[in-house]
């Protein structure tokens, strides 16, 4: 072989290796077994809970597919109701036939209810399987609007590939994603020495 055509069929072999690469890690499935995901980077991306407006773009945008964006229930604040807003778009519906008749708020099927009190009308836990979830905001679109607010999207780090340009914050309405530290950072080169006076009970 000429070392012309050596050098086109490498280059060739070369490009095809790094596109299947990028091909398995934007479309491979999320390992749920797995604890989190470090990926040695100092900023990733998130979304600010007080400018999201749970538009959907998130589910479209990301350039992964399924999308990074997962949806959480605060536990804190969700109230267990009987019937969740943002599970059930029937909220009217008697709680022993929301498993078999109520018609979901998520398309996906995502939102989980577990009863963990006895009884039909006990208190339920609502929770997201990630597996199912793609970020479509529909749970919390309508838990923000009618309920109490509890529901609320996240970029999950260790699904999220850290572009330099978030694709989703390109392209949200609401200027919602920002770029965070993935740890405490402390940027302060100054005098640390009343610092140590106070700490040391030193008179300043």
């Amino acid at each position: 072989m000429e070392r012309r055509n050596f050098l086109r069929v490498g280059g060739q072999l070369t490009g095809a290796a790094l596109l299947a690469t990028a091909a398995a890690r934007i479309f491979s499935p999320p390992n749920e077994d797995a604890e989190f995901i470090a990926q040695g980077r100092r900023f990733c991306w998130q979304i600010d809970p007080e400018k999201c407006r749970y538009c959907g773009i998130c589910e479209t945008a990301c350039v992964r597919k399924p999308s990074a964006v997962k949806a959480l229930n605060d536990q804190k604040k969700c109230s267990n109701c009987v019937v969740c807003y943002g599970h059930i778009t029937d909220t009217h519906i008697e709680s022993e036939k929301i498993d078999r008749e109520g018609t979901r708020v998520c398309p996906y099927n995502a939102v989980l209810r577990k009863n963990f009190s006895g009884g039909a009308d006990g208190m339920f836990l609502y929770s997201h399987d990630q597996s199912n979830c793609v970020g479509c905001a529909k749970c919390v679109k309508r838990c923000n609007e009618r309920g109490t607010q509890s529901m609320f999207l996240v970029i999950r780090p260790d699904l999220c590939l850290g572009c330099n340009e978030c694709a989703i914050a390109v392209a949200c309405p609401h200027n919602a994603i920002e770029r965070i530290p993935r740890e405490p950072v402390d940027d302060y080169h100054g005098d640390y020495r009343f610092d140590t006076a106070y700490i040391n009970g030193e008179d300043v």
